[in-house]
C-alpha cells in the first residue's frame, strides 16, 4: 500500500503481463503456489474439478464426453456410471419434452 500519514492507502498498481505473477519478478506461480492460495480461501481444486467432471458426465452422451475431454470412452462410461448418469435415460426425457 502507498499513502503517506493521513492519506488513504491506496494498492500499488504493477504493470505485469503475467495473471498470477509469482514472488521472483517474470516468474509465474507455481501450480502448488496457485494451490495454496486457493485452499487459504477456502476452494479445493481437486474436489470442484472432479464435482464439475461428474456433472458434465450426467449430461452428456460418453462418446461426445470422451471426444471433448480426449479420454477413453471406456472411461467416459464409466464416469457417466459412477456419477448416475443415464444418457438414453436423459435423451428420452428431452425427446417427450419437445413432442409436448
Amino acid at each position: 500500500m502507498v499513502g503517506s500519514p493521513g492519506e488513504i492507502a491506496t494498492p500499488r498498481v504493477h504493470r505485469c503481463p503475467l495473471l498470477f505473477p509469482g514472488d521472483h519478478p517474470g516468474r509465474p506461480l507455481t501450480d502448488s503456489q496457485i494451490g495454496k492460495h486457493l485452499h487459504a480461501v477456502g476452494i479445493r481444486p481437486k474436489q470442484d474439478q472432479s464435482t464439475a467432471l461428474f456433472t458434465v458426465a450426467t449430461e452428456l452422451p460418453a462418446a461426445i464426453l470422451a471426444r471433448m475431454l480426449g479420454v477413453h470412452i471406456k472411461v467416459a462410461v464409466q464416469w457417466q456410471k459412477a456419477s448416475a448418469g443415464d444418457w438414453a435415460i436423459y435423451a428420452a426425457d428431452v425427446s417427450r419434452r419437445n413432442s409436448s
